[in-house]
């Protein structure tokens, strides 16, 4: 079935509004912002390792990367059991989930290290190698999808070069 306007305006709107949340609460001093170690842009900080930043930390990974987590895959694994009746491969399901454990998976790792122990040890330049992948996962997630799936993959060839992919004689083959 297709999904109603409403319904997508009002997932967009609920969206914003969760991460605006996620954002505003270490403004109004639940958790606390400091500039990342090359001092480039402000990230979480997670050289204080106290309790307020501990409770938002763990609140933060359970709403934003956990729970996330596992609906992406419930749900990708239902469009694979979908894939499988059909019989029509267009999109490697795993690779949405795979995709948010590589960008985010470090920082993460680096954020609970740091809640449970002193991180200033860490060189400043290893440190932000976590928030530098993190950082890519918009441009991960726009090559996943529009990459992995075959029709994108066809709209962007023929777009890049005029052509279009013939799938014509791979189904006369098949049939």
């Amino acid at each position: 079935s297709k999904m109603q306007w409403s319904s997508a305006i009002s997932m967009v709107v609920f969206a914003w509004l969760f991460a605006a949340f996620w954002s505003v609460m270490p403004l109004l001093g639940w958790g606390q912002y400091d500039y990342e170690p090359l001092r480039t842009c402000c990230t979480l900080d997670y050289s204080k390792g106290d309790r307020n930043y501990v409770t938002y930390l763990f609140a933060l990974s359970i709403f934003n990367f956990m729970i996330p987590g596992f609906i992406m895959l419930t749900a990708y694994q239902s469009i694979q059991q979908k894939f499988k009746k059909t019989g029509h491969y267009k999109f490697n399901t795993g690779l949405p989930l795979k995709t948010l454990v590589i960008c985010w998976g470090p920082y993460c790792l680096l954020c609970f290290y740091a809640a449970v122990e002193n991180v200033m040890f860490i060189s400043a330049k290893y440190r932000m190698i976590p928030a530098v992948i993190a950082k890519t996962a918009p441009m991960v997630n726009a090559f996943v999808y529009a990459l992995g799936n075959e029709n994108y993959r066809g709209g962007i060839w023929q777009f890049l070069t005029g052509q279009k992919i013939e799938k014509a004689e791979v189904d006369n083959k098949n049939k």
